[in-house]
């Protein structure tokens, strides 16, 4: 009885350091996106794609963007904004109206750290200031190496070895560089796996909605009565004042290992052009009257989405192409040294 259990007892530890080493394995993976111009007439899905970019790991914001981390603190509210060169710029009103100004060298989690009296209390919520356009280029600035135990790592642009297929690819008429990057990570099985969050390209969103529709900047005029009697005239615009990025390319890549390497990819390629719309004034005039007859139509700029939606079994070393009438995508997952503690 004694030995059934012991035996039993081994087979469970056996198992469980196989499940952990399994759920450890560490491989490299790179990524290239380009945009081809084709005079492709498939016709698109309207609306993009649903892309669940929300649980996704983002490794490019931290690279790109301008981070702005408010501190929720009741003893000591404050905004800590980084630059380039991981400086931390605190600037918050205090509750006496005097304002705080200091800069120090230090890196985002000690800033993060030693922000307020008490971080236990503190309730950090970090968004990001983007440029109008991506670098299609995303590299850490030094060379950088996962260790065991920590999510994603991005690597730096030389450790990369896409160099003479980006060359390639880039002389052919019509393609665009988008996005290349190498990162490192652990591959979970199916259910435990979360997704990359990938986004390059123009910012659409002072021009278009994210669903493709066309921001109008409609002068609405409405009248203030002032202290001193007189009427005076406020114009506002549709446009939202701090609008959510809407970029060129968008969306995930989810890899996951299950006996084999799998990627599933869930990517928006926003192009402009025209689609028919109803007139906006007929519209809003029938909708008021509750007339069911037919707005009248006008083509009108918008915002396509052409999507990139796979899931391909691939091989770990081998260099797999993700082919699309708009644009392309090479992909290499290498096995690689796992990482030490």
């Amino acid at each position: 009885m004694l030995r059934q259990l012991a035996v039993s007892i081994a087979t469970l530890i056996a198992l469980s350091h196989s499940s952990l080493a399994r759920a450890e394995a560490w491989f490299e993976v790179e990524v290239y996106i380009f945009e081809r111009q084709s005079q492709s007439t498939e016709q698109w899905p309207m609306a993009p794609i649903e892309t669940k970019t929300n649980r996704a790991i983002d490794l490019i914001s931290p690279v790109v963007g301008q981070a702005v981390v408010s501190m929720s603190n009741e003893s000591a509210p404050c905004t800590l904004v980084y630059d380039a060169d991981a400086n931390s710029h605190c600037a918050e009103s205090t509750s006496t109206g005097t304002n705080t100004d200091a800069t120090t060298e230090m890196s985002n989690v000690d800033a993060l750290a030693i922000s307020g009296p008490s971080t236990a209390s503190s309730n950090p919520v970090t968004s990001y200031r983007y440029p109008s356009v991506i670098p299609s280029e995303i590299g850490s600035s030094s060379q950088a190496y996962a260790s065991q135990g920590s999510g994603p790592v991005l690597l730096a642009s030389s450790q990369g070895q896409f160099a003479s297929i980006i060359s390639s690819l880039s002389r052919e008429r019509g393609n665009r560089s988008l996005l290349h990057m190498t990162w490192q990570q652990p591959m979970m099985g199916k259910s435990g796996s979360v997704p990359i969050r990938l986004f390059a390209g123009k910012d659409y969103s002072a021009s278009y909605h994210f669903d493709g529709r066309q921001i109008v900047q409609q002068a609405m005029a409405s009248s203030m009565q002032g202290a001193n009697g007189t009427t005076g005239m406020m114009t506002e615009t549709s446009a939202p004042l701090l609008p959510s990025p809407v970029w060129q390319l968008d969306g995930t890549l989810n890899i996951y290992l299950s006996h084999y390497l799998y990627i599933e990819t869930a990517l928006n390629l926003r192009k402009e052009g025209r689609k028919l719309m109803p007139v906006a004034a007929d519209e809003a005039r029938m909708n008021a009257t509750n007339t069911a007859a037919t707005p009248a139509k006008v083509m009108t700029p918008y915002l396509m989405s052409i999507p990139l939606e796979q899931n391909r079994r691939v091989k770990s070393d081998e260099i797999h192409y993700l082919d699309h009438p708009e644009m392309g995508m090479v992909i290499q997952i290498r096995k690689m040294a796992q990482p030490n503690a």
